[in-house]
Parts: structure tokens; sequence; C-alpha cells
């Protein structure tokens, strides 16, 4: 399937010596198998050398081996190896350097590959990364093409792959052409375990046109391995930097596309900028993740190069030219500085200047400015683009250095008029036209990579555990997500998994704890929940397993929890010592009684953090509301909105743009009915103002809120009610205990169809299709799980020719059969035909509420409440008050 092309092959002497870890006797058994397939006769010369020649004689090569002690380990950790070290000499005879070559090239492998005593301690040096590669299903299925740097982290990355379910054969690596300390042993390692392994130069990407046919060579080979993949009906996960995005694989209309990304660097996202991107990619690059804990470890890596490759040379007090103050040259700028250097900042960008400047260093819009100013001993360039122009190298003072941190900063320098002069180890040294000399260190590449393995593998830990994070995640949603390169969703899926929490345990954490208290976002926090219904319940439950020490304030009850402190009176009856302590409080009581409670406690804590349950307040105090949050702008207030975090929406959505990409939505159906007869027959949950409105409308209209354009949603909510059809059913204890709304919206030049029905008195009807056997996990669905459910919530959406629905917690489908609590269901039909069916596990109300949380303790400003959907359904219920006793509104009404 892919050929074995050896990354940076290198050109032999007339004799050659290999060293690595290998037994005398494997060694002769290797020697002996490669001389069976050339047709070469093996002699004894000794006990340790060996004699190969072809049976007439001629050619040949003789083999020598001893005892070898490394000088120092060739990892980064110190392993000490179970095989003895050998040094092995291949002398050619007389016509015989082609055999020697072709002995060589069999054994380096066998010698470079990392032992598995190595392989253990890089697995051991990353437990961020094992802890999250265990076997997942949402891998099942697919191929990977990873392109990375071929450094010790990556190859601890790509075992990790494998351990959560990726076959090693279903794995391409390609190295992106530095020159790591050990990247002929990556290559022999992945080869061994049967990854395939190859060169995508970022050369050949940057420069295509003067390097056609090896970007065309490899490019081949990735064809190959996409059409083996969908051969074996496996989907195509590309990680990289966007070389091969760059090359038109992301693309719609590419031949051969992929199915998903994940783009690791900010030059990746340059070279991608201007491609159509077909396939959802996650952006690591711009992650917090790689921002906050990847980059300070890059920063690290490169200033340890450059004090390694100018050991003889002077650094403190001595001037700077950085040029470049993003991500990695501020933080290079911020260690020079540190060390005592002279720190002078070039940037194009005003902002990057202003925080330069702020810091205290001296600060250039040109690098010719900074130039003339000053007389540089180095010269750091991090931009990633030409960093010098022709006019620049003459501003350039005799014996400076240049350590370019990104590719093409210095590029000027690969003029072929300049004839450089090779310092092994080193880089290059220049004479310019000016008559100064220069020294380019390093290869022209990141310079923290030129001969050296970078970053320490539990330096990238976290960074690496959180790309294989993003990449289970992205698998699992690639079919919901739409084509774009996503950022924000990659923060969220590393911090709901817990990494970091994990890191700061694992690296940063000064004393042992079985669980740190990060892990609990409100641990030490104590909580007020006011109000123990239903609702105060649930609240109190999930606030309690995030850690918080829980107060029940709910003067109407009187069975009040005992296991947490409790009071049966109102906010204002507090005792003070306890008010004072309240670091959060949660608002679980009638709506008629939000207002009042939120006066209560922001007259005491004017600065509280308040969960306020929906809705807000009623239909008349909607003003009053907004005055209170604006007259109290220190207060944190956020509103709950479950279905603002139901992952099923995701779903559907993306199942909408899956099957109909070019058609708009036409119709949007909701339902949500739930029978309160019992609870209003013994006084619980009547509200006579809102009626039927105050119950399950905010929630249909959030789920509006995730289907419509944000257009079409803000159109829908200010027509007034009579543009509408309306059906009421009036109650004389409850308002209105029933109501459907029909209403059309104006999208571009066609028109979408609203139809939102709720009610409290009417049982259930269940809809949707048997389930078919086999579709889900076996079990899944199960007769008499819990008697007849009394709520019913249901999505119906039409695009095309094609019907999405969305069936909510609780699902009863005909025949009786049923999913658990917090499982969904969502299915697409088209002319009669299943295509699509799909159970979803997902808590909403507990995702709300979390996330409720975060803002509220968070650093961030707390937006203000949304106080829309609220003022459409006052309205409603003002116009159908109105209606009530009107002739017109015996039209759209049913008496009770």
């Amino acid at each position: 399937m892919i050929t074995d092309v050896a990354p940076y092959p290198r050109s032999a002497p007339a004799w050659q010596v290999l060293h690595g870890p290998i037994h005398p006797a494997d060694l002769q058994a290797e020697v002996t198998r490669f001389a069976a397939s050339q047709g070469l006769t093996v002699a004894a010369l000794d006990s340790h050398g060996l004699v190969l020649t072809f049976p007439d004689g001629r050619g040949g090569v003789t083999l020598r081996w001893r005892r070898s002690t490394p000088e120092r380990p060739d990892t980064l950790s110190h392993v000490m190896p179970p095989e003895p070290s050998l040094e092995i000499l291949l002398d050619p005879h007389p016509g015989g350097a082609d055999v020697a070559q072709r002995l060589a090239g069999q054994l380096a492998p066998r010698l470079r590959r990392f032992s598995q005593a190595e392989l253990d301690q890089i697995v051991a040096s990353m437990p961020l990364l094992s802890c999250y590669a265990v076997p997942s299903p949402a891998l099942s299925g697919w191929a990977v093409i990873f392109r990375d740097h071929y450094v010790e982290n990556t190859l601890g990355f790509l075992l990790a792959l494998e351990r959560a379910g990726v076959p090693a054969r279903w794995i391409y690596a390609l190295a992106k052409g530095d020159r790591t300390h050990n990247r002929d042993r990556v290559h022999a390692t992945l080869l061994a375990r049967g990854c395939a392994s190859g060169v995508l130069d970022n050369t050949a990407i940057n420069a295509p046109d003067t390097h056609a046919d090896e970007l065309a060579c490899a490019l081949a080979e990735v064809d190959a391995f996409i059409d083996a993949a969908r051969a074996e009906g496996r989907r195509v996960l590309v990680i990289d930097d966007g070389g091969l995005l760059a090359q038109g694989y992301g693309h719609a209309d590419a031949p051969r596309r992929i199915d998903a990304a994940l783009e690791l660097t900010v030059s990746g996202l340059k070279r991608i900028a201007s491609a159509e991107v077909g396939v959802p990619v996650l952006n690591m690059a711009r992650s917090e993740l790689k921002t906050n804990l990847g980059y300070p470890e890059i920063a690290d890596s490169c200033l340890r190069r450059l004090r390694a490759l100018l050991p003889g040379i002077k650094v403190t007090g001595r001037p700077v030219v950085v040029i470049g103050y993003g991500a990695l040259g501020s933080r290079l700028a911020q260690a020079l500085r540190a060390q005592g250097c002279q720190i002078h900042v070039v940037d194009s960008d005003p902002l990057a200047l202003i925080a330069a400047a702020e810091t205290g260093h001296r600060t250039y819009r040109t690098a010719a400015e900074a130039l003339r100013t000053t007389r540089p001993f180095l010269i750091v360039g991090t931009t990633g683009e030409d960093a010098l122009g022709v006019d620049d190298l003459r501003l350039l003072p005799d014996g400076a250095f240049l350590a370019p941190f990104a590719t093409r900063d210095f590029s000027i320098l690969a003029n072929p008029q300049y004839r450089p002069e090779e310092i092994p180890g080193i880089g290059r040294r220049y004479r310019l036209d000016s008559g100064s000399h220069v020294t380019f260190l390093g290869d022209g590449r990141s310079l923290n990579l030129f001969e050296a393995d970078a970053i320490p593998n539990q330096g990238y830990d976290a960074y690496r555990a959180g790309t294989l994070i993003a990449a289970i995640a992205l698998c699992e949603q690639a079919d919901r997500l739409p084509p774009a390169v996503h950022t924000n969703l990659v923060d969220r899926i590393v911090r709901e998994a817990g990494l970091y929490d994990a890191y700061y345990d694992t690296y940063l954490a000064t004393t042992q704890a079985s669980r740190p208290a990060a892990a609990h976002p409100l641990a030490g926090v104590s909580v007020c929940v006011v109000g123990y219904g239903a609702a105060g319940r649930l609240h109190a439950e999930i606030l309690a397993a995030e850690g918080a020490a829980l107060t029940i304030l709910d003067p109407k009850h009187q069975d009040l929890p005992k296991d947490y402190q409790s009071f049966p009176h109102g906010v204002t009856e507090l005792p003070s010592a306890v008010t004072s302590g309240i670091g959060l409080w949660s608002v679980c009581c009638p709506t008629s009684d939000h207002l009042p409670v939120l006066r209560s406690i922001l007259s005491q804590a004017p600065d509280a953090r308040v969960l306020l349950e929906k809705p807000a307040c009623q239909g008349h105090e909607i003003d009053a509301f907004a005055a209170l949050l604006s007259s109290h702008r220190n207060a944190r207030v956020v509103v709950t909105d479950q279905y603002r975090h139901a992952r099923v929406l995701d779903i559907l959505n993306g199942l909408i743009f899956t099957f109909e990409p070019n058609s708009p939505i036409d119709y949007v159906g909701i339902v949500f009915t739930k029978d309160r007869t019992a609870d209003i027959a013994q006084g619980r949950f009547v509200d006579r103002f809102y009626g039927v409105l105050g119950y399950e409308w905010l929630h249909m209209l959030a789920v509006l809120r995730r289907l419509l354009p944000a257009e079409a949603l803000a159109a829908y909510l200010a027509t007034p009610p009579q543009q509408g059809e309306l059906w009421a059913t009036y109650d004389s204890r409850l308002f209105v205990s029933a109501l459907t709304e029909r209403a059309s919206v104006a999208v571009a030049d066609a028109h979408l169809r609203v139809e939102l029905m709720s009610s409290i008195t009417s049982p259930t009807v269940v809809l949707g299709s048997t389930p078919r056997p086999g579709l889900d996990r076996p079990g899944l669905w199960q007769r008499g799980l819990r008697p007849a459910d009394d709520r019913h919530r249901h999505i119906t959406v039409h695009a095309g020719r094609t019907q999405f629905t969305a069936h909510l917690d609780p699902v009863t489908a005909t025949g009786g059969w049923q999913l658990e609590r917090n499982h969904h269901r969502v299915t697409v039909e088209r002319a009669g035909e299943l295509l699509h069916d799909e159970v979803v596990q997902d808590s909403p109300l507990h995702t709300s509420i979390r996330d409720a949380v975060a803002t509220l303790i968070g650093p961030s400003p707390v937006p203000p409440p949304d106080l829309n959907p609220l003022r459409r359904i006052a309205m409603l219920a003002e116009f159908l008050r109105a209606q009530q006793s009107s002739p017109e509104g015996q039209i759209r009404r049913q008496p009770a």
C-alpha cells in the first residue's frame, strides 16, 4: 500500500559504521536473511565477523562487530537498554559497494528503532496522554494521517492513538522535513509497528514549483493510503499543520477528500486561509490549550537550543532584535530579557507594539528602523514571513547571529547569489555584499528542532493529550459539524474532558490529593438554593455534585432536607452570618416570587452571583427586572436555558447540513406537552399569568433559536400575535392550558413556517416509528422501562425533500419501546424511507447549570439575560387575555 521511503537518505562512504542495541545472534540472523534474499553466501570470519560474497566470489562485503558503550543515552529519558549495544563495521569488497549499501539499509531500521524498554519509558513520561489513551468507539472505522515533527512526543501520541483504537496499519505518519535528532529512529519504529511512514516536506509545500517531483511523490503515497482506507470502508482524519489541507484534500470538490481534520499550527492556518474548506476542522493552533500550555514550552525549547548553539558567546546585557511579537516572540523576548538582554521588538501590528512597549521593550515598525538604532549581536525571527529584505541585510552588523524560529523569516539568504560556508552542527556563515559576516543558525527551519528533540515529553504531554481528546471528539461529531475551522469548540471539548485539572494535579499541585479541588468548580463555595420544589431539588443535586456546600431556603415546604443547612423562611430572615458567606444563589421558587427574591438578595449582597430558573419574571415585571440589574452592575445573574446546551440539537443541525446542504429549512414544528393535571389539583405548578406559556414555551423558543437563522428568529420574535394563527384552550384555573401557534417568517426570498404547540393538561401522544433492530447498541430500546410518559417533546424540521425529527427525553416510540432517561432519538426520513436513526445520551439541564456556574464564578463579564423570548410570551399572553372575551377570540379559541 505504502512504499517504504526512508526520510532523509544519507550518502555513505566506502565503509560504514552502524551502532545500535542488538544481540550478536540476532545480528547474524538478520545478515543471514539478507544474504539469502540477495543470493549471497555467508562465511564466518571469526567469532566477531562475517563475509558475504556472491557464488562466483566477486563483490561482497565484510562485516565486523564489537561491544560498544554509547557515550550518552539516545533518548530523552535515561533508559538502560536490555540488549548490548554493538558497533558494526561494513567494509565493501571491490564492486561490493551496492551490497554494503543494501545491507546497511536492512540493518539500520533494526538498529535504530526504539526498543520496547525505550517505548515503555516514552509512554510513562506522558502520563496525561496515557490517561486518555483508552479504547474509544468513536475511532472505530477511521484511518488517520498524522503530519508533524518526528520527535519522541510525536511517537508517544501515535502509540496512544493505537491504544485508543486506530490499528497501526491505518496510521500514516508524515515527517515535516525538519532535521530533528532522532527522526530516523521514529521512522524505523513506526515501520516496525506496521504504520506507514514518509516525508511531506514543508519546503515542497511552500515552494511547489521548484519541488514538483518531490511533492508529487509524497502526495501519490497519500492518495494510495486514502484509496486503501476507502476500499476498507474507513473514513479519513488528518492531523496536520495545513500541508495536506492546502493541497486540497479538505476541499468539497477534491477527487480524494478526507472527512475531518485537526489543524496544529498557525502556519498551517495561513496556508489554508484561502482554501474553500469542505470538511470540519478543529483548530488546535489557536486553542487556549496551545496558547497557555504549549507556547511556553515551545519558547523554552527555543531558548535552550539557542544557548546550546552559542556556548562561547556572551549573552547577558547585549542587545537582541526580536522580529515578531506574537505568541512565541513575546515569550522569547521575555525569556531573553530575564537573562539580561536588551530587547528591541519589531512588528507591523500596532497592538503587538503596544504590548511590547508597555512591557518595557524598545519597539519599531520595521527591521531597518531597529537596525539603524542598535547594533544587535542576535536577530531572532518568529514571524513565519519574510522578516528581512535586501536593504536590511546591508544594515546587519559584522558577526551577528540570525536565529530563525519560524520558516521563511530569513529566507532572503536562500537566494543563490549568497554562497554560505557550512558550519557542521551549527548552521551557515554568509559574507554579505556589505562586507560583513553573519552566522545563520540551523538550516532555515524552526531552530529549536535543528538536530534536537525540542520539547521534553512531559512539556508536551498536555498538548498531545488535548490533541487526542479533540481527535476522538471530532470523529464522534464529524457528521454533525459544518465545514469550517472551529476554535471555540476545541476549548470546550478540552475543558469538559478535565484535562486542566489533571495537568495541575499531575505536575503542579504542591499536595497529594485524591481529587483536586479544581475538579469541583464549587468546592468550598457556599450555595443557597431558594425554593425546594421539583426544580430546587434538581438544582441542589447538581450543585452538590459540583462540590457546593448547600443551604436550602423555602418558607412553603416543611420537608426540607436534613443533609443540608435549611431555613423555612425568606431571604430577609436569613441570619447575617449565613448571608455574608453565600457565594452563589440558585433561585428556584415560583416565577411570581423571582423579582422580590432577587431584590432581597441584591439588597444584602449587591455583587451577588445568582442562578435564576426560567422564566426570569412575569410579563408585567420585565422592565422592573431590567432596571434592577441595571442598578446593580456588579451583580452577576444568569437565567438557565437548558436547551441552549442540548447536544441533540447540535446533531440535528449537523444532519440537516449533511442530508440537505443546499436546501433552506422551510418548516419547524415543536411540540412540548406535559400532563400536570394531578399537580394542578394540589395547587402546584399553577401559573395564572402566563398559563401554558409559563411552562414549556420558553424551552420551545430556545429550541427555535438553535434551528433558525438569527435574522429569522428576530423577525419571528417581533411578529405581532395577530399576524399568525392561534388556537387556545382557555381554562378557568390556568388562564390558557393549551396553545398552538402558526406563523410565517420571511427568510431571504422564501417563507419559513413555524408551528409551536404546548399543553399542560392533555396526555402524551406517542409519535415516531418503531426502532429498527440492530440500529443501536443491544438493549438500548426496551419495553416496560417505566409507566406511560406524561411528557412529550418532539421537533420536526423540513428541508428540501427530507424530514428531520428529534424526540427528546423521555422517549417512547410506537409499540411501547422506550429509552432510558436522558436519551434522545434523532431520525431522518425521505420519501417514506428511514435514512438515519440515532440515539443520543445527554442531560441538557446538567450541562446548562454547570455552564451557568462556570459563567458566574469565572473571570469573564456576564452578558445581560436575553429577555426577548420572555417579552414574546408576555406579548402572546397579553393578546390572549384580550381575546378571551372578544368576538374575534371565538375563532381562535376552544372552550376548556
